[in-house]
């Protein structure tokens, strides 16, 4: 290996959990040892001794969990002459086993990512599947990447027929998204696009490594037009399940507003609180919210037109706040002077933003990926299904601030770079990323390999 790296052995999670243990409850600490004894007796009543509950298992997971914790020996290997503006960039693209980057990530980027966004197998059938097994790394990935002959399957299709074909996508996820967790900022999210088959699962372990009070939304992204017509309930659609580090304000961003909807903003008398739109001034009064104190004229001072609230309604403020409103010219009479009374709504005092949807039809469809990959590469066929980069500017929209780090550990097209930097050239944001890609070697009749790429 070069003498040249980033940094050395990873960090050892098991120690670094033993230390934050130490500091909650030192008096379950028997010299270096935990007296688990005194440990059931300090957390009392959050002890389940039931052996029937409720759990989520399945083979493998034990060892799953080993995986995350041993430490990586792998060394982190800099290519300038590859690079970019390589004294001044502070972004990173890393190929290698995101498993074991992610470990060596521990050290420099422990509780410091913003935002992880990854698009992982979705388990189709046809999807490679990690076979982890890091009794030699190195040796595992040269055969990964094709540069030695492989040994015992190391890397491949996860079919239906293999029996545990759900159990290989979750040994998979599960060591990975532990680790990805602790590489979270306090106020840092992760997205992850997923579809039916994994769902389910998904939800279930990050329900376990998040924390189920950490769910934060799952959105619904229509990805197609129309839905394919091999089945009699076509999906045109696919998943993004978002959870937080923590409940922690600051964790995500209002939508930004459109150019139409600011439009709608204006300043026809030149009011000093800026550019405004008439608010309705009438409460609504269903279910019982009437209230007769609010039952009062206001008179037009310009016309001497009086208005009353509509039948069985109230106005919105007592007969002192409107009078104050007035006062500070804040209600409009309409444009010729002759409407009925409405608030003005200073765009000064509205959120920043609007509220996003659960259901995302706005973003481009998955076509527009492999139009983008067309006019990059020459060729829509490069990549499988890349995610759009409207899409993922609209999550970063969401989940991401102006001066934040961003990982993606399943990049492949490194879609999610291009967004960042699309999106930093229109909000002049300094956002940096973190891109890692297992450089798998493609087939000889793929359409990448006919183009000259013989790996990713």
């Amino acid at each position: 290996m070069n003498e040249t790296h980033l940094n050395g052995e990873s960090s050892d999670i098991i120690s670094e959990n033993v230390k934050q243990l130490q500091q909650l409850f030192p008096e379950v600490f028997v010299e270096d040892s935990i007296d688990f004894e005194k440990l059931r007796t300090v957390l009392g009543e959050y002890v389940d001794e039931d052996e029937e509950r409720y759990n989520f298992t399945w083979w493998g997971k034990s060892q799953a969990l080993r995986l995350a914790q041993i430490p990586s020996t792998g060394t982190l290997r800099p290519y300038p002459e590859e690079s970019i503006d390589w004294d001044t960039t502070q972004n990173l693209y890393i190929e290698g086993d995101n498993l074991e980057v992610l470990k060596l990530l521990q050290k420099n980027y422990h509780n410091k990512i913003k935002m992880i966004y990854i698009d992982p197998p979705y388990n189709t059938g046809n999807d490679f599947v990690y076979l982890d097994d890091f009794t030699d790394n190195m040796q595992r990935y040269l055969e990964i990447t094709g540069q030695k002959s492989e040994k015992g399957g190391k890397l491949s299709t996860n079919s239906e027929t293999s029996g545990r074909y759900h159990t290989n996508w979750l040994n998979m996820m599960y060591p990975r998204l532990r680790l990805a967790r602790n590489l979270l900022s306090d106020a840092g999210v992760i997205f992850i696009s997923i579809d039916d088959t994994e769902l389910e699962n998904l939800r279930k372990i990050c329900n376990e490594i998040f924390g189920k009070e950490n769910f934060v939304a799952q959105i619904l992204w229509k990805k197609r037009s129309t839905p394919p017509n091999d089945k009699v309930i076509g999906a045109q659609h696919d998943y993004i399940v978002i959870y937080q580090k923590q409940d922690f304000k600051g964790n995500l961003f209002l939508r930004p507003r459109t150019e139409k909807q600011l439009s709608r903003y204006k300043n026809p008398d030149n009011h000093p609180k800026g550019p405004w739109t008439p608010g309705d001034l009438m409460a609504n009064v269903k279910g019982g919210r009437y209230v007769q104190s609010l039952y009062f004229p206001i008179t037009n001072p310009r016309t001497g037109q009086v208005h009353y609230p509509g039948e069985n309604g109230n106005w919105r403020f007592n007969q002192d706040k409107v009078e104050r409103l007035m006062e500070n010219d804040e209600i409009y009479f309409g444009e010729k002077d002759n409407g009925r009374p409405k608030l003005k709504r200073f765009l000064k005092n509205v959120k920043s933003g609007i509220t996003w949807t659960s259901i995302w039809d706005f973003s481009p469809l998955n076509t527009a990926g492999s139009q983008e990959m067309e006019q990059l590469l020459g060729s829509s066929g490069i990549f499988e299904n890349p995610k759009p980069v409207g899409l993922l500017c609209d999550l970063l929209k969401l989940g991401s601030s102006e001066d934040c780090v961003v990982l993606d550990f399943f990049s492949g097209a490194a879609s999610t770079a291009h967004a960042i930097m699309e999106l930093n050239s229109y909000d002049s944001g300094s956002r940096k990323f973190v891109m890692v890609q297992l450089p798998e070697t493609t087939s000889e009749k793929s359409e990448p390999y006919k183009a000259g790429y013989s790996n990713i």
